[in-house]
């Protein structure tokens, strides 16, 4: 028996994982949302991608849009 649970373990630990990553998801902010957001397209821009950079701006104002009821990150600026 004692060996069976170390076996559930693993098992159990990844079918919880996912609720929590969704938990801490669900626990970000507009702001944090649009700090994320915006380095992201910063970083792009600054790596000389700016097809990346325009990729990221739309997916990533699309995903804030839909996250907290259609809002927008006013300070990311479109590359």
């Amino acid at each position: 028996m004692h060996r069976s649970s170390h076996l559930l373990a693993p098992s159990l630990s990844a079918a919880i994982a996912p609720g929590l990553v969704a938990t801490a998801r669900a626990a970000m902010t507009l702001e944090q949302a649009c700090t994320k957001f915006g380095g992201k397209v910063n970083d792009a821009k600054a790596n000389g991608d700016l097809g990346k950079a325009r990729k990221i701006y739309v997916e990533g104002s699309k995903r804030v849009a839909s996250h907290f009821n259609g809002a927008t990150c006013p300070n990311v600026k479109a590359p």
